[in-house]
Parts: C-alpha cells; structure tokens; sequence
C-alpha cells in the first residue's frame, strides 16, 4: 500500500503527487490542496514532500505521458497521489494497476464515478481511490434552470462540441447530460466543430471558427469543460460580449493571459474549496490510517452562483433581483 504504514511521529516526511493536467481545475485545486494542508499541519518540506512535475497541456498523447511519470513514482516510492479530474484519475489508476502498488488516490474533480469505474458504491469505494465527485445530471439540469431565469427566451444555445471537447472526461459526460436535458426544457444545442487535430495552428482554427459564428445564429452560448485549447474560455468570452448573447461556465474561469473573470454566469463547485476538501480525505489516509477504499465519497460542499455585472452591462442583459440575491459573489 506504498509507504503509510510508518508511524505518524516518525520524522521521514510523506510523499505525495500532485496534478499534472493543464486544465482549468488542475492549478486552483492544488492551490486548494496544499493550503488546506499547511493548515492540518502538513509543513511542506518537514511533514510532506510535493512532487511537482508541472502541468501538461491536455491531448491524447499526454495522458500516456502522465501515466509513465506516475509509474517512475510508484517505482521510487511515494504515499499518495492527488489527482485533479477524470484524465489524471485514470492514469494514476493504470499506473497504480501496472506496477502492483495500490498507493491510495486522492481525486478531487470526478463525475459519475461509479459509472466510469472509479468507484464501486458512494458509500464504499472499494479498491484504492477516493474523493470528490459529482452527479453530472443533478449540476446540468439547475444550472439550464438557472440560466434560462437569468436570460428568459434564450431557444438556441452554442457549444464547441467535436473537435474541441477532450475525447474523455469531464467533457463527455457534461455534453451527454446537456443534451437530455436540453431536450427536455425545449432548448436547441447548436454544435461548432472542428477537424483540424491540436498542435501547430490549433489556435488559429479555433480562433477562425468563433470568428465565422455570425449574430443571430445562436441566443446565448454555454463553455463544455475538458478542452484541448486551454484558454478557449477566453475566446468564448470575447465571442458572447461581440455577438452580445450571454455566456455561461460550470466552473469560475479566467483568461489565462490576464487573470480577468470570463463570462457572464457560473454555476459550479468552487475547485480551491474543492481542493480543499480532498486535502481532508488526504489526512485521513495518511496521519489517520484510514484506508481509501473505507472513506465514502463526498458532493463538493457547496455549489456557488457567480453573476459577473461588468459582463451584464457590456451585453445589454438585466439580471433578475431574485437571481441576484441568490448570487453568492457578485462581480461589478
């Protein structure tokens, strides 16, 4: 079970591997995480050891990568793993698989684990992973009702589905769940595609796709989380404030290039609190000996509702008074 079975008081710090997935949750639930833990007690460099191989940029070729940097981790000896959402999650669970050491994983952005082989129950996840996870249908059906109140009449709402989305998860699991439920509340997806693969020019087709989307093809346009380009939020962004249709994300999101909040309504776990939760699963498995596969998986502690005002303004759009007063941060 890798190396947790010495004592707490012994002085040899654990081992533990952070995320190295370059998707938007990947940075803010290791910010999370390592807080969370300094504030348990966990001095880095005394109590633990963070082993940081940086973040790689999402694509089907990496996901291999990570899993022979886990593998070379597994070999060397550590205590944990801490793996972001479903890409890290699956490698550090076929690496762990290859090298016949079950060390515990600690996962922190999971939907429907159960149905993708993550967990066996909620209640008892068998195996060597726990965590954080989500029911994907329950957070796509509020946050459409939730959209729609904000913007009533929103009909056709824009995706970059095939060609954008990562071929796994989170993104087809969301997309899924978006169509059901889109179908349900009467609402047209209308799909963006691409043929053209990720690396050199992908972002001047991604940027030549949104700039061909002409007003009036689509009322309003949602952000699919899991994507190859990985400031695509932002391109989204500036497409919803030229067609001045409102643009919703599952998740807080910024350009990455200057840190600005991007569109106009969230709805979604927060990944630093989500971070911070997996951080308590963590203590568990290493000071409380508590094997991963006794410690039930948990929702994310709350889900936030963030209306960005200055985006409101910028697109014409009021926002309902009860709207706002379910608001928990407001950005103006």
């Amino acid at each position: 079970m890798g190396r947790i079975s010495r004592l707490p008081e012994q002085p040899q710090p654990f081992v533990v591997v952070l995320p190295m997935w370059d998707s938007p949750p990947g940075r803010p639930l290791t910010e999370g995480f390592v807080k969370k833990m300094e504030e348990l007690g966990y001095k880095e460099g005394i109590d633990i050891v963070y082993k940081r191989h940086g973040f790689l940029a999402p694509g089907p070729e990496t996901l291999g990568v990570v899993r022979g940097i886990y593998e070379s981790d597994l070999t060397e000896g550590i205590d944990l793993i801490f793996a972001a959402e479903w890409s890290d999650t699956k490698a550090a669970q076929e690496a762990t698989k290859a090298v016949g050491k079950p060390v515990p994983i600690v996962f922190a952005d999971i939907t429907n684990p159960i149905e993708f082989g993550f967990a066996e129950t909620w209640a008892s996840p068998g195996a060597n992973l726990t965590g954080v996870a989500e029911r994907r249908n329950d957070v796509v059906e509020k946050s459409l009702e939730l959209f729609t109140g904000i913007v009533p009449g929103i009909k056709k709402i824009g995706v970059a589905a095939q060609g954008f989305m990562l071929p796994g998860e989170p993104s087809i699991s969301y997309y899924e769940a978006l169509l059901e439920q889109a179908e349900k509340m009467g609402l047209e997806i209308v799909e963006y595609t691409t043929d053209v693969p990720p690396g050199p020019g992908y972002r001047e087709e991604v940027t030549r796709v949104f700039d061909s989307i002409q007003k009036g093809e689509v009322d309003a346009w949602l952000h699919i989380p899991g994507h190859f380009f990985t400031n695509q939020q932002t391109l989204e962004h500036q497409l919803a404030l030229r067609l001045k249709i409102p643009h919703m994300l599952p998740a807080v999101e910024h350009n990455d290039e200057t840190g600005e909040l991007v569109g106009l309504f969230v709805y979604g776990a927060d990944f630093v609190e989500k971070g911070e939760q997996a951080a308590i699963f963590a203590d568990k498995i290493l000071r409380g000996g508590t094997l991963a596969s006794d410690i039930p998986l948990e929702l994310p502690d709350r889900y936030i509702i963030v209306i960005n005002l200055k985006t409101a303004e910028a697109i014409g759009v009021t926002i309902p008074p009860e709207i706002l007063e379910l608001a928990d941060r407001i950005i103006e």
